[in-house]
């Protein structure tokens, strides 16, 4: 990729003043500029004050850092040694960001940390109607908080000034992105569903609210609409979904889940709640993917013996999203339980726990980690309320799964998850495996590739204005496909190959 950061260095000399060249300094500057292909190069007044004495001082030879704005470009700093830039993902769940040199499009490091306003709600509509009912201040100042934490730990870990940060770029949901900006959140669950923006923002970081320099350039994913957000569109520029020559998906598992299916001609988006089974939001022991959170199981079928991988080899604390289902997965392959999801025998790590059978994981003293039959019920709903959304979402455009040549996951669905496990019990398509791509975090993914290459910016302003988003949730088809998906796989398998 090119390395064309939204903030750039520029190494400028510029003609000395003269009896017979007796041009201002900020004029002198702009000249320079045009030298080097960049016309009307916008000065501001905290450049100009500084700027006769910084080019006496370096003999009018200086070093400027120049970013792209709505406007066009403008002058940021000058003399300044480091310039750095940080992309960021603002999820429901999770704040994430990268770190980079933009001088040399190095990433330096990276940083996550829990979003605070999870105490709030696990999911962006319980915190609009938190919002609603008066708390807006306090949402807004529980995200400020974790996206001050993580740039802040981002730079003291590797070394770097927050001042020497000079661009942000940020991908998040509608809502996420609307309390970043301190925009009015309260219209977007309400009939007709109108955000308060959507277009693409600039700002300074000193308007945003950021720990950066203060004159940082700060770009904000456009939204397409309520439910289709700026970590959406940052996601297919990543993937890559708008230049794809023939139909493909692309699935993010977040506390929602959003579907795109297109191609270079056409793009299709539409969300769902089905996303919680893979957050943590179903079972008690479920954790986000992070050490000590179980991710893998095996079980016996024979002998019935379990086998965990946990992140970081630690004793487990809880089980994340591909874990669950890899869990479940094999709880079936190995007749634990039956299509329903419930328990078909005892003993074999089934107790009982306040009258509710349940499988035991680990028990170690007073920690025992269980899976209840309760819990398995609640996550095959929402597994069949993800499949259904991807089968009737598919079809609505005359398609079936055997037409899909790629299948994009992204989100808590693209970390880790085994899709073999996954088409067992009939959450993803049964399609040739090499078709599943994972992507991991496509959000952060977007966001980085904007960072270090301004000339994305169009791709990003062409994808959002292609995108059709199509309402599911009234869909009669979707609640006929639902019904037999809540059994594992499905009462009708053949349904899972298109």
């Amino acid at each position: 990729m090119s390395l064309n950061p939204l903030v750039f260095p520029i190494d400028i000399t510029v003609a000395a003043p003269s009896p017979s060249d007796k041009s201002a300094d900020t004029d002198r500057l702009s000249d320079g500029l045009k030298k080097h292909g960049l016309d009307n190069v916008q000065i501001p007044l905290h450049i100009m004050r500084r700027l006769s004495d910084e080019l006496r001082k370096k003999d009018f030879r200086v070093k400027l850092a120049v970013g792209l704005s709505e406007e066009g470009y403008r002058l940021l700093d000058i003399g300044r040694d480091r310039i750095c830039g940080i992309a960021l993902d603002i999820g429901s769940t999770n704040i994430e960001c990268s770190l980079f040199d933009l001088s040399s499009g190095e990433r330096v490091g990276r940083g996550e940390t829990e979003n605070p306003q999870i105490r709030f709600g696990n999911d962006v509509l319980t915190r609009v109607q938190r919002s609603m009912m008066g708390e807006y201040s306090t949402l807004k100042k529980a995200l400020v908080t974790g996206v001050d934490q993580v740039i802040e730990d981002v730079c003291k870990r590797h070394g770097v000034s927050c001042d020497d940060v000079l661009a942000v770029t940020v991908a998040g949901n509608t809502i996420m992105s609307h309390f970043f900006l301190g925009l009015d959140v309260n219209n977007i669950p309400l009939s007709p569903y109108v955000p308060a923006v959507n277009r693409a923002v600039f700002a300074s970081a000193k308007e945003a609210g950021l720990p950066v320099n203060e004159n940082a350039v700060v770009y904000v994913f456009p939204n397409s609409g309520s439910y289709v957000g700026g970590d959406i569109i940052s996601g297919m520029l990543f993937t890559g979904v708008h230049r794809e020559n023939e139909p493909v998906l692309f699935i993010d598992v977040g506390t929602n889940v959003e579907i795109t299916l297109g191609c270079r001609d056409w793009i299709m988006v539409g969300a769902g709640a089905a996303g919680p089974a893979l957050e943590g939001g179903v079972a008690g022991i479920g954790k986000k993917a992070e050490t000590g959170t179980i991710s893998e199981v095996k079980i016996d079928s024979l002998s019935r013996k379990i086998e965990m991988g946990v992140i970081g080899g630690t004793e487990p604390r809880g089980i994340c999203g591909s874990g669950l289902i890899s869990l479940v997965s094999e709880m079936y392959s190995a007749g634990i339980i039956d299509q329903a999801g419930r328990f078909t025998a005892t003993g074999n790590g089934i107790v009982e726990k306040n009258g509710v059978k349940a499988y035991l994981l680990h028990r170690s003293g007073s920690t025992e980690l269980y899976l209840t039959e309760n819990e398995i019920k609640n996550f095959l709903l929402s597994k069949a309320a993800m499949f259904s959304f991807l089968y009737v979402f598919v079809r609505s455009v005359g398609l079936t799964f055997r037409d899909i040549k790629k299948v994009y996951v992204s989100g808590a669905l693209g970390c880790g998850i085994d899709p073999e496990k996954a088409i067992t019990i009939g959450m993803l398509p049964d399609i040739p495996r090499e078709r599943f791509i994972p992507v991991g975090n496509s959000s952060l993914g977007g966001a980085e590739m904007v960072l270090l290459n301004r000339e994305l910016l169009g791709e990003v302003r062409d994808i959002a204005s292609r995108i059709t988003y199509r309402e599911m949730n009234e869909d009669a088809e979707l609640m006929n496909v639902l019904q037999g998906a809540m059994f594992i796989p499905h009462t009708e398998p053949e349904i899972l190959k298109g």
